[in-house]
């Protein structure tokens, strides 16, 4: 069996969205026997160097009949489109009418494939003086008018997936998903004080309009507080102040991915400025939990979407002042209670709920 996978971006191009089609392709083909071919139809492009593990294409123009014209040619080779959509990735204003009108068109065609969504993100947000406040009525009819064409939808947020089944067609069911790790999911996890005293944190996916330079510090208190040695911080170019932090800072730039995996093992806990209201589309949550890290979050909420519970899955800094004493086997609990959370959509749990939607069985 085969599916055509539309997405902005397709590998070597830095794209969270792009990566995880990419491991979902490789899942779905070694678990499932599905194929997967590519195409790209955003507003950048990154050309792939070499023979690629599946093959790629690259949409000659962003318009309904490029779209539509393309897909139909596949008929034949492809017995499933999944979208991923990501409004930004197909219009510079997340307005991409030349995809929701493409999505209409090939609903109708009397020969199709089936038409899947995966809502990676809805619309934007934002004040009265932002693009985002007045663009938002139209990010929300194409989001509309692509759920309603569609044959099957799922996200990764359960906010996400409300929205999606109040706008959808009634009989139209909704998974959701939380996303999986792009940088390996280890099957062994070393344990607490195994780990070497450390804590690690990536210096992007900071939510909270801070300096990495604020975060590295508040990371730091925390990581005092646990008596740890030091911190890596992964894709930091820039220089930081590490007067007064009481621990050692370690820079990484680019790392391959089993680079990555390879240090998130050998880390006791994770700091994160990543929204906690959207940890279920952030990968690098979803790396920390597959690598069996205690991950320590931002902000004052302390009611988790997604099944996260504080105390329980993360500790929210917010609450560290209650710790008077390292206990090994209570952190260790609460970061395999984090990693048993993230069993339930990694990248296996992942493809068997894609397969099924593929083949019409959800």
């Amino acid at each position: 069996m085969k599916v055509l996978q539309i997405l902005p971006r397709v590998p070597p191009a830095v794209c969270g969205i792009g990566d995880y089609a990419w491991r979902l392709a490789q899942a779905l083909r070694d678990d499932h026997d599905i194929h997967s071919n590519f195409l790209a139809a955003g507003t950048n492009w990154t050309q792939p160097k070499g023979e690629t593990e599946f093959p790629v294409f690259r949409l000659p123009e962003l318009t309904s009949q490029a779209l539509v014209s393309f897909v139909a040619s596949q008929v034949d080779e492809s017995q499933a489109v999944v979208l991923h959509m990501s409004p930004y990735g197909y219009q510079k204003r997340a307005v991409p009418f030349w995809l929701a009108a493409g999505w209409r068109r090939l609903a109708q065609l009397p020969r199709r494939p089936r038409l899947i969504t995966m809502f990676h993100e809805l619309y934007a947000a934002g004040p009265p003086t932002s693009s985002a406040f007045w663009l938002q009525p139209l990010q929300k009819w194409v989001l509309r008018e692509v759920a309603r064409a569609s044959d099957a939808l799922r996200t990764n947020r359960e906010d996400y997936a409300a929205w999606l089944q109040r706008v959808s067609r009634p009989d139209t069911q909704v998974v959701v998903m939380p996303v999986f790790s792009n940088f390996g999911e280890p099957s062994v996890q070393p344990a607490w004080t195994e780990r070497e005293p450390s804590m690690v944190l990536f210096a992007w996916g900071i939510h909270s309009g801070e300096s990495l330079g604020s975060v590295v510090r508040k990371a730091a208190v925390c990581g005092r507080r646990f008596n740890l040695k030091r911190m890596h911080l992964i894709g930091c170019k820039q220089t930081v102040d590490e007067a007064g932090l009481g621990l050692e800072v370690v820079r990484h730039g680019f790392m391959e991915p089993a680079a990555v995996s390879a240090l998130l093992s050998s880390c006791r806990m994770a700091y994160t400025a990543y929204s906690a209201e959207h940890f279920g589309k952030s990968t690098l949550m979803a790396a920390f939990a597959a690598h069996g890290l205690l991950v320590i979050t931002q902000g004052r909420m302390t009611e988790l979407p997604d099944g996260l519970k504080d105390g329980c899955n993360v500790l929210n800094e917010s609450s560290l002042a209650a710790w008077h004493a390292v206990d090994a086997d209570r952190l260790q609990n609460i970061a395999t209670a984090l990693r048993q959370w993230y069993d339930g959509h990694s990248v296996t749990e992942n493809a068997r709920s894609y397969a099924g939607q593929i083949r019409g069985l959800m």
